[in-house]
């Protein structure tokens, strides 16, 4: 069964890039009494660790920061100017509401504004505004009302969403699944796992500031220097009218064979392909040329790690109203667990020999 309650705090919880520690405190709430030790990188990601019986050592994944904005300045009538943190598209941004976080924990609601379209030309109309041209109306009239606030330039801004089941009840709308969801998997294979006995040492991994720079990713690696490194994230349904692609909500989990950052290790590709068929796990392969994981960087510690991505579908990735299915979600869980469970030196030596 799904812990829906858990999926719904840890998407809503604040946590952009840079500003993680609410987020990197839930999921050690939910994780310290399923691991013999948690540790932390200077940036914040934070490790969770279940000591094996083996020598291997395999890091999965999920970065925990979310896409947001940062207080750029206030003019002079209050309205708060905006940095994005991560990719935004303008067109996702006009009446959205945000909160402002101040720097004693203060929450103040906002809603992006727009000029009136009234007065302006057709051609006007049609275009985007920026999202680093963007503006926040919190309901002042002047500067200094915003700053008696306590609003300073630095402040994180996270989008304010609400967890929707759908009509399809195995449709989850929320904020934050890219990539809260990878976050959430390994929550819920280190609940699978807890009491047994595996062969590798396993790190699970919330890692920090993936939006800007796989940076986390590449901390944590360096940190831990795994065998293998598997990365948890979110990829496009492309199922949507009008796109061509065999990736779509609620046909499992999404075998990440490159993107723009990565390309699989074939004899990792291959090892998971068979667990899924062992297991009955129904899985997809996806393939995109642009974008990228922590993978990115998992893959290039030290001499090489043998690393590739697993990816959950979602439709409108990089909003505050993005969808996911469950069935992928237990689809993923199901498969790192059956891994974890069959992973010892022969089958390393398999994998790492697909290559040799």
């Amino acid at each position: 069964m799904i812990d829906l309650d858990m999926l719904k705090r840890i998407s809503l919880v604040n946590g952009i890039s840079g500003f993680e520690k609410q987020a990197t405190r839930l999921m050690k709430s939910y994780i310290q009494d399923c691991v013999d030790e948690i540790k932390y990188d200077n940036l914040g990601s934070l490790i969770g660790i279940k000591k094996g019986v083996g020598p291997l050592k395999l890091l999965i994944t999920g970065h925990i920061d979310e896409i947001g904005f940062i207080v750029k300045d206030i003019d002079d009538n209050g309205f708060i100017m905006v940095q994005p943190v991560g990719g935004w598209m303008g067109q996702n941004l006009p009446s959205s509401l945000m909160v402002i976080t101040t720097r004693d924990g203060k929450e103040i609601k906002g809603v992006f504004g727009a000029p009136s379209p009234h007065g302006k030309t057709f051609e006007e109309r049609k275009k985007v505004v920026e999202p680093a041209d963007s503006f926040i109306d919190i309901g002042v009239l002047s500067k200094q009302e915003a700053i008696d606030l306590g609003i300073r330039k630095g402040d994180p801004i996270t989008p304010v969403s609400e967890f929707t089941v759908m009509a399809n009840e195995k449709c989850l709308m929320s904020k934050a699944w890219d990539d809260r969801i990878g976050v959430a998997v390994i929550i819920d294979v280190l609940r699978n796992l807890k009491g047994k006995e595996i062969y590798p040492t396993l790190y699970g991994a919330g890692t920090v500031q993936e939006e800007v720079g796989l940076r986390g990713a590449k901390t944590v690696g360096q940190m831990v220097k795994p065998d293998i490194a598997i990365a948890i994230d979110v990829t496009f349904a492309q199922d949507l009218p009008g796109d061509k692609s065999d990736v779509k909500l609620g046909t499992g989990v999404a075998l990440s064979v490159m993107d723009g950052s990565v390309i699989a290790h074939t004899g990792l590709l291959k090892a998971l392909e068979r667990i899924c068929d062992k297991y009955q796990i129904p899985y997809q392969m996806d393939m995109i040329a642009a974008g990228g994981t922590d993978s990115g960087e998992l893959s290039k510690v030290e001499a090489g790690v043998v690393n590739m991505t697993l990816s959950i579908p979602s439709r409108y990735m990089h909003s505050h109203r993005t969808i996911i299915h469950q069935d992928d979600y237990q689809a993923t869980v199901n498969l790192l667990t059956h891994f974890i469970e069959n992973l010892d030196e022969a089958l390393f030596q398999e994998i790492i020999e697909d290559k040799r």
